[in-house]
């Protein structure tokens, strides 16, 4: 099976959540069963701290990710019976909708991802906030 949108949720803070099946056949009756919740955040300036940084931020930011900051959230499970994967699925979006919706509704999640992926790639790779423009 492909990738197949199942749901777009617009939240109140103009965040657009894409939902995601991405389960497939893995031996004959087995299936993985993976939901794949998708968001994009358009890299806003007006998101990163007013510090002499900022430019870097966004420099490294458009580097690494373009115009749009990526989160992903994903829940699988492997060597699901082809009569249970359905409702398997089921539960991964029902438990989407209580955990993560709420979440990701916060007015400061777009900020506070931006700022996530600074510290995360100040972590990986302190260089690419050292080289030259």
């Amino acid at each position: 099976m492909r990738e197949k949108l199942v749901d777009t949720i617009i939240l109140d803070n103009g965040i657009k959540v894409e939902v995601w099946d991405l389960s497939r056949v893995l031996a004959g009756d087995r299936w993985l069963a993976s939901l794949e919740a998708r968001v994009d955040i358009p890299l806003d300036p007006e998101m990163l701290p007013l510090t002499p940084e900022r430019e870097k931020f966004l420099q490294v930011l458009h580097s690494v990710f373009g115009n749009k900051i990526p989160y992903r959230y994903k829940q699988e499970r492997h060597f699901v019976d082809q009569k249970e994967k359905e409702g398997l699925f089921q539960e991964f979006i029902d438990l989407l909708r209580k955990n993560v919706i709420p979440y990701l509704s916060h007015k400061e999640f777009a900020k506070r991802l931006v700022l996530s992926k600074i510290r995360e790639l100040r972590s990986k790779d302190p260089r690419l906030f050292f080289r030259g423009p």
